[in-house]
């Protein structure tokens, strides 16, 4: 099952993008890196070039990896990272994965690049235990910035962030909870990952907008957020823990106000005083 492509140079992930998702309270990879025990067994599907391999040993934890990833560019910078690492999609390795009993599955950013979402994560399901954790990661078509631009008439594909290219699916939160209960996994936790609308790939022109509808999108939670972070797991009952990661409303209307004509006016003034 096709899973996804993107360029080559987004691949070469240096030490100082390591650092910077440490140091990113809303990024998916860090925050899957600290929910990770050590001691545990873990499937990367869609690992890239090891990203989560290698925040995990930045964080002092000993486990056992194992990946799974399309692109041979990608693997071919992971494969030092992982005990087994499959090149080629999920569907492909079905009887290996059969063969472990893994703790966690770990599918970041990967669901929007399936064809068939459902058909998918089933076929993966029907080969791990009942006591495995799933971590799944999805960017949010709802975030104020997709919001902005249509307003605006654009709706731009990019190499990397919400709109990129090869995304063949688009997620909000109830279509994501939608899924998992179609597939009849429960949500333990719901990881909401917040950016600011002026710090992603949308442009200033893409997000001009009156104060008022800015100030508004960001006061709501989903508007702010640009990922999801999924914990599931086979649960029969559970009450779902929500968390909240990253910029909240204050940071992003005081950014918004540098957009704004009579604030700029204020500015070149002052820096021509």
């Amino acid at each position: 099952m096709t899973m996804f492509s993107r360029p080559e140079k987004n691949y070469a992930i240096g030490d100082s993008v390591i650092e910077s998702i440490i140091t990113d309270a809303a990024h998916p990879l860090g925050l899957i890196s600290k929910i990770i025990p050590d001691g545990s067994k873990i499937l990367d599907v869609g690992a890239g070039s090891g990203v989560l391999a290698r925040l995990l040993v930045r964080a002092g934890k000993s486990v056992v990896i194992d990946g799974v990833e399309p692109n041979r560019f990608a693997a071919s910078f992971a494969l030092p990272l992982y005990r087994h690492l499959y090149v080629g999609y999920a569907g492909e390795f079905i009887a290996k994965i059969k063969e472990e009993n893994y703790d966690y599955v770990v599918l970041a950013d990967v669901m929007e690049h399936t064809p068939d979402p459902m058909a998918f994560m089933s076929e993966i399901l029907d080969c791990l235990g009942d006591e495995v954790k799933i971590l799944i990661s999805v960017p949010n078509v709802a975030f104020g910035g997709v919001r902005l631009a249509l307003m605006n008439g654009r709706f731009s594909y990019v190499d990397s962030g919400l709109l990129e290219r090869t995304h063949l699916r688009f997620f909000t939160l109830s279509s994501a909870l939608s899924l998992f209960e179609g597939l009849a996994i429960k949500v333990e936790n719901i990881s909401i990952l917040g950016r600011s609308f002026y710090r992603t790939e949308f442009s200033r022109k893409e997000l001009a907008s009156n104060p008022f509808r800015i100030i508004s999108l960001a006061l709501n939670r989903e508007a702010r957020a640009y990922q999801y972070l999924f914990a599931l797991s086979r649960a029969t009952s559970i009450d779902v823990e929500i968390s909240y990661h990253g910029a909240g409303p204050l940071k992003i209307i005081f950014e918004s106000l540098v957009a704004w004509p009579w604030v700029m006016r204020l500015v070149r003034k002052y820096r021509g005083a």
